[in-house]
C-alpha cells in the first residue's frame, strides 16, 4: 500500500513539475538577433505606377568584339531632323561602305575603301562629315533606325582608329526611310544597306 502512495505522490510531483515548466516558458520573452529578423522593403512609388504597354523591337545582335572599341571622345550623333539635308552633298572620292543583311560589322571588302577615306579626311582636316546609316526595306522602322545608327557608328569607329579625329565626324541614321534604290530585289537591298558619307 505504501508503494502505491509513493507512486501516486511521484506522479503528482512530476505533473506539477511539467505544469511549472510550461507556465514558465509561456511567460518568457523570445529574443532574436538582427540577423534573424528579415524585412521586406516597401515598394517604391515608381514600382506602384501603372505599367503601360510598350512595343519592343527585336533585339539588335551584339557587336563583334573587334568592332566594339571604347572611344575616348564619342562620335557626335545628330538626329535626322537636325541634319541640314538640302545643303548636304557627297564628298568626292569618299566611298560608301556596304553591310550584310541585319549586320553592322565592317566587311573585308569595305576596309580598303575606309582606309582611302581616312587618308583623304586626314589630309583635309577642316572638312567635317556626316556618316549616314541606311538599311533595306525589311524590318520595322524602329529596328532599322537602331541598326542604321550602329552601321554609322561602326564606320566612324573604324575611321577614328585609322587616325581621323572624332571632331570631324557626326553620325545619323535614316533606317529604311531614304532608300537609294526602290526595287524589291536583293541587288537593290544590298545597295541600301550602307554607310553614306556627306558634308
Amino acid at each position: 500500500m505504501s508503494n502505491r502512495c509513493h507512486l501516486s505522490y511521484f506522479r503528482f510531483c512530476l505533473c506539477l513539475l511539467v505544469v511549472a515548466m510550461l507556465s514558465g516558458c509561456a511567460s518568457r520573452k523570445i529574443v532574436t538577433t538582427v540577423e534573424d529578423q528579415s524585412r521586406v522593403p516597401e515598394p517604391t512609388p515608381q514600382a506602384q505606377a501603372p505599367v503601360t504597354e510598350t512595343k519592343v523591337s527585336p533585339p539588335i545582335p551584339p557587336p563583334v568584339v573587334e568592332e566594339a572599341r571604347v572611344a575616348e571622345q564619342p562620335v557626335a550623333r545628330v538626329p535626322p531632323s537636325q541634319q541640314p539635308v538640302p545643303q548636304a552633298r557627297p564628298i568626292p572620292d569618299l566611298s560608301d561602305i556596304f553591310f550584310d543583311f541585319d549586320r553592322f560589322v565592317i566587311r573585308d571588302d569595305a576596309r580598303s575603301g575606309l582606309e582611302a577615306d581616312a587618308g583623304l579626311l586626314k589630309s583635309q582636316s577642316g572638312v567635317k562629315i556626316f556618316i549616314e546609316g541606311h538599311c533595306d526595306e525589311r524590318g520595322t522602322s524602329a529596328y532599322n533606325l537602331v541598326l542604321g545608327e550602329r552601321r554609322a557608328q561602326a564606320a566612324a569607329l573604324y575611321l577614328r582608329d585609322l587616325g581621323v579625329p572624332s571632331s570631324q565626324m557626326q553620325i545619323t541614321s535614316y533606317g529604311k526611310e531614304r532608300p537609294f534604290c526602290a526595287e524589291h530585289s536583293e541587288t537593290c537591298w544590298q545597295s541600301n544597306r550602307r554607310a553614306h558619307f556627306i558634308r
